[in-house]
């Protein structure tokens, strides 16, 4: 009987999280909020692992890849409610849909830990919206007439005009002048600068860091900014992509589509939902989790490098001598 009961104690809280959607009928692109909810007891913590978008459908060549876009999570809400023990908690997440016609909304992945330190992971209840398409029933994109130009009325130009543009050209004549008249030096080429490898920057921009996370004060912002930087910019140089560009929710994506996987000891979508956390949610992180951040960005470091070099061992001779050397940049002439 005291088993029964002990086992009872630390078993994971029951939760049940409900969604509502506050435009059941968007337009393709149009903002997209769905708030979810959930009674739980005092003291239980609910973190968002996952977010689901649905796949388009068939034939949509309009949207390649998912067929939403996530904005950044911001934190939950927390409030009171009439019984007493419990709280309401309150997420909200804001997407955008590029893809028309009846999409299901699948409930994200969320994380539960009671206060007991037990955890578990539950799916928030799903729903369904309507996107129209911003095209005519009836009509394809292709099919659409482009509209005619209107004419543009200019205004006369008055004498001053006029005026100042001929003492423009003549200004800019006497200056190309006096350009070729003056005696040109000779121009010396400069030596090849070498160039730091993207695996030598990175480690070069996290040793600086390293040392911003030992004294790390309340806000963190700044840091989470940089690292968050030298880490796309380390993809971007690595995977010759344009990392940078992208939100967090892309990179994840698009790497996953290239084929490069990252074991997930490596916990890349950990660092950059977690920063994201920390620059667009104000949130605070320690100085541990400072340093957690910067050993996944090492092992992030260490894991693609590998996959570097053994697609470089499967390519031609001289194409995988080309690919394995560190790039070169040139000064340009000095005059």
């Amino acid at each position: 009987m005291l088993t029964t009961l002990l086992l009872a104690a630390l078993s994971p809280v029951a939760v049940e999280v409900a969604v509502a959607i506050d435009k059941p009928k968007p337009a393709v692109g149009e903002r997209v909020v769905a708030t979810y909810t959930a009674t739980v007891p005092e003291g239980t913590s609910l973190t968002i692992d996952t977010l689901v978008s649905p796949k388009p459908t068939e034939g949509d060549a309009a949207v390649s890849g998912m067929a939403f876009e996530f904005e950044p999570v911001a934190p939950p809400a927390i409030e009171k409610t009439s019984t007493p023990g419990t709280v309401l908690w309150k997420q909200q997440i804001a997407f955008a849909s590029f893809a028309a016609g009846s999409l299901p909304v699948p409930g994200p992945h969320i994380n539960v830990t009671s206060k007991d330190g037990s955890k578990t992971t539950v799916r928030a209840a799903a729903t369904r919206i309507e996107v129209s398409s911003r095209i005519p029933e009836g009509q394809k994109p292709e099919e659409l007439a482009i509209k005619t130009d209107r004419g543009v009325r200019l205004p006369a130009r008055s004498a001053w005009f006029w005026g100042g543009l001929a003492a423009l050209v003549l200004l800019l004549a006497f200056a190309v002048w006096a350009l070729f008249r003056k005696k040109k030096a000779p121009a010396v080429e400069a030596a090849p600068v070498p160039k730091l490898s993207p695996a030598e920057e990175l480690d070069e921009s996290l040793e600086r860091l390293a040392r911003e996370a030992d004294v790390l004060g309340e806000d963190s912002r700044d840091f989470y900014s940089y690292l968050t930087h030298a880490v796309k910019r380390y993809l971007e140089r690595r995977l010759d992509m344009p990392v940078l560009e992208w939100t967090t929710f892309e990179t994840l994506r698009r790497l996953r589509d290239a084929g490069w996987d990252m074991p997930r000891e490596v916990g890349l979508s950990e660092l950059l939902s977690g920063a994201d956390r920390v620059k667009f949610g104000r949130g605070r992180s320690t100085r541990q989790e400072a340093r957690e951040n910067l050993d996944r960005a090492r092992k992030l470091r260490d894991a693609l490098e590998a996959q570097h070099l053994a697609r470089v061992a499967r390519l031609p001779g001289a194409v995988a001598r080309e690919a394995a050397a560190p790039p070169v940049i040139r000064k340009e002439k000095a005059l």
